[in-house]
């Protein structure tokens, strides 16, 4: 998941720094926090709890910035 993830977020930050639109940073961001919580699962620093729910809404929140038209 977090190997997916680091790819994810390396492709989209290298679309962002082409383009330069503030959707692809919104994918940035996305990228960023689901990183940020497979590397809390993979150093067992956290298990699934309001914690990691919490990181998720953001994840949440981000894609839909990134597609909702605006």
């Amino acid at each position: 998941m977090a190997g997916l993830a680091t790819l994810l977020l390396l492709v989209s930050l290298t679309s962002y720094l082409r383009l330069r639109s503030l959707k692809m940073l919104f994918l940035v961001a996305a990228f960023s926090v689901f990183v940020l919580k497979g590397a809390l699962l993979l150093a067992e620093r956290a298990e699934q709890s309001t914690g990691l729910i919490v990181l998720d809404l953001f994840i949440i929140v981000f894609l839909y910035l990134t597609v909702a038209k605006r």
